[in-house]
């Protein structure tokens, strides 16, 4: 999942007059015989990008998505799946590969027709259709027929799903998916309504007025570009009685002085923290430390002069000093990385030791090894590099770029580096071109296991902006997605070879596991957070006086 932040430079009063136009905040607001009012403000670190549960890749998106709209399952506070539009968590039969799933009769969509198990199959076959161009297609692989469908070698009717009947859908897997379970509460799993997607004419999910929900919340007020936006309460939710919240306001508040003024000032009742914010704020009785599940890393463009050559790059990840950067420059309780795997996110399920502790640290800084190994090969690649560092223009994303600035300039000598700053959505088009060299990423797990991370970088995943291609890397996760996917034993070793492989190629650089603080309200209570899949769920959430 992708991480991002965009907005223009606001000031404190204009963000406020947002504010007030998009509703109010819970501090110092009572309801009807001296209640608390049910309405919250939230900052968001970036713009939705499309309300297409097939098209969603990004934090902000997938967090508004899963507002308005639920899977067959959803996520408990300890991120354990439990009901949604299903009736009850299934145990899948035939050795993982056999799922019948009931759904519950009254769930419904917001124009009142019902949910239904061919929602869900014209939905799933819908992501995997090539034209949709949906990132996440691979997600439903192990599905019966999906990954030839998603390649175009296979019709999509020709999918392990069927409606059984009307509210019985049943799965059928070409291999067992340890994770599926929790994938069934992502938004790339949500069913959609057919007649509704098919009458907006191609522009499904591109703006309020073009989506249609079926769970606890119904996003109003987003154009598609719009900064600020808002959910109010579905009524025809099937657990309705359960959301305390009538309204919930979301702000896109680029710079972490401003949000911070807004919070202190009573305009805004949840706002993320950086650099001497954080570091200022440990100790604040309303900060809220929220342990990610996702890793800030380089993109290396393997295509570039100089950066071909896997010694360089390995030069350059060494002489970057992870524990100043997420100590010094971001103070938000970030931590080195061991690699491309965060701590804390999955367990070998045989030694039950953590995974990225048990390969070791594979992304370790070492200025002086740095330095040689560039010295080694500085001849061989023309004495001097220039280097194009792509980043997103946010506050959080220069600090961090102009530090990985430095570390390269002043322990490499003779490589220079030019910063470049553009919104997330023109850098990643930027990227997707191979117009960078460098490109500071941010992705965080969708699910708990190490795939999450390592099908980023198969030679033909969506999200491979590197040109890296590795026959090695391939086959071992090919492995371990097939032959080897009902033997945890051969699983996790072939897991543990394609990470190995892929620091030791070093085609992206980790830069820190992030941990982020909050300031949040004391009286915004019951906001759901998961280190994995879409982060926040805000059905649970209620105001108190």
């Amino acid at each position: 999942m992708k991480f991002s932040k965009i907005l223009g430079i606001i000031s404190i009063s204009a963000a406020a007059v947002l504010l007030a136009a998009c509703g109010q905040s819970a501090t110092g607001k009572n309801g009807s015989a001296g209640t608390a009012s049910q309405v919250a403000t939230i900052q968001t670190s970036s713009e939705i990008q499309t309300l297409d549960p097939a098209q969603a890749t990004d934090g902000d998106s997938l967090t508004a998505i899963s507002s308005n709209n639920e899977g067959l399952y959803r996520l408990d506070k300890d991120s354990n799946p439990i009901p949604g539009i299903a009736s009850k968590v299934v145990t899948p039969t035939d050795d993982g590969k056999k799922y019948v799933i009931p759904l519950r009769h009254d769930a419904k969509w917001a124009n009142g027709d019902p949910v239904t198990a061919q929602d869900f199959v014209y939905a799933w076959r819908r992501v995997l259709t090539p034209s949709t161009k949906a990132s996440y297609a691979y997600l439903l692989d192990g599905i019966q027929n999906a990954a030839a469908i998603r390649n175009g070698k296979a019709d999509p009717s020709t999918l392990g799903v069927k409606a059984v009947d009307k509210y019985t859908l049943q799965i059928d897997m070409a291999v067992a998916v340890p994770y599926l379970r929790v994938l069934f509460a992502f938004p790339t799993f949500f069913p959609v309504n057919q007649q509704f997607v098919e009458k907006q004419n191609g522009k499904f999910g591109t703006s309020a007025d073009t989506i249609l929900a079926n769970g606890p919340f119904v996003l109003k007020n987003w154009n598609g570009t719009g900064q600020s936006w808002h959910l109010l309460k579905n009524k025809t939710y099937w657990d309705a009685k359960t959301v305390k919240l009538t309204r919930l306001n979301f702000q896109v508040v680029k710079e972490t002085a401003t949000a911070y003024n807004l919070f202190t000032s009573g305009k805004l009742d949840d706002i993320t923290l950086t650099g001497d914010y954080a570091q200022n704020n440990q100790n604040n009785k309303d900060a809220v430390a929220r342990r990610g599940s996702s890793i800030r890393y380089l993109q290396v463009n393997t295509k570039t002069k100089g950066l071909a050559n896997a010694d360089v790059r390995n030069a350059i990840s060494q002489v970057i000093d992870r524990k100043n950067l997420a100590n010094k420059v971001l103070g938000d309780g970030s931590v080195p990385p061991l690699g491309m795997i965060p701590q804390g996110m999955y367990q070998d399920p045989v030694t039950k030791k953590d995974f990225a502790q048990e390969a070791g640290n594979l992304a370790p800084t070492n200025v002086k090894k740095g330095k040689a190994l560039w010295n080694s090969v500085k001849e061989k690649v023309g004495g001097k590099l220039s280097i194009r560092l792509l980043t997103e223009d946010d506050d959080d994303a220069k600090a961090i770029a102009e530090f990985i600035q430095g570390q390269i300039e002043n322990n490499l000598s003779g490589i220079s580096v030019t910063l470049t700053t553009m919104p997330q959505k023109a850098a990643d088009a930027a990227a997707q071109q191979g117009n960078f060299d460098l490109y500071l990423k941010n992705w965080g797990a969708d699910y708990p296991d190490p795939t999450t991370f390592l099908d980023l970088f198969k030679g033909n995943s969506s999200f491979n902006w590197t040109n890296w291609h590795d026959s090695q890397y391939d086959t071992a996760l090919a492995a371990a997605e097939g032959a080897d996917a009902g033997d945890p034993v051969k699983r996790t070793k072939d897991l543990q070879a394609a990470h190995t492989r892929l620091m030791a190629e070093k085609p992206v650089i980790p830069l820190f596991q992030r941990y982020v603080l909050h300031l949040n309200n004391p009286k915004v209570k019951g906001i759901v957070y998961f280190p994995t899949s879409y982060h926040f769920d805000y059905k649970y959430t209620y105001v108190t006086k």
